[in-house]
């Protein structure tokens, strides 16, 4: 096997609880927190409207959709646009409320193990040899789909 099937970069993402993990081509850019628009309706997750490079972009707050523990809110909070994996027309990305900067982190075959099954927003929670705590896998095609549920996002 080649070394690019044997690994892959990519980034933890600091969160109040459990830290996620992304692989790097899911990420468009980390930009500073500017929320364009608050949400006046929709689930407790969706924060509002980013402008981005000229385009409208959601804002979820991953920490309420995977149901982790109240925490007060961050300091310095950052938004990680995503690239957008459904296909929908007029919606190439969404973004993330993060607490911090998401570290860079190879991942290796046989370094990384299933610590769990999957959730609705979550495809794996997993345990890496270096790492102390669980991360969480997130589900972003059914974060897209939940988004056009609350019709924050166009229907597929």
């Amino acid at each position: 096997m080649t070394d690019a099937l044997e690994s892959l970069n990519g980034l933890i993402v600091p969160l109040a609880g459990q830290p996620l993990l992304l692989p790097n081509v899911a990420v468009a850019e980390l930009v500073g927190y500017r929320l364009s628009q608050p949400a006046n309706d929709g689930p407790a997750w969706f924060l509002g409207w980013i402008l981005w490079r000229d385009q409208r972009v959601p804002l979820i707050d991953p920490e309420v959709l995977l149901g982790q523990p109240a925490a007060e809110p961050p300091q310095a909070p950052r938004s990680l646009v995503l690239n957008a994996v459904g296909g929908r027309a007029g919606s190439s990305f969404i973004a993330m409320r993060v607490r911090g900067i998401p570290r860079s982190k190879k991942i290796i075959r046989g370094e990384i193990d299933a610590a769990g099954s999957a959730s609705e927003f979550v495809s794996q929670p997993v345990r890496m040899a270096d790492e102390a705590e669980t991360l969480l896998i997130p589900d972003l095609a059914a974060i897209e789909q939940a988004l056009a549920q609350a019709g924050v996002l166009p229907a597929e």
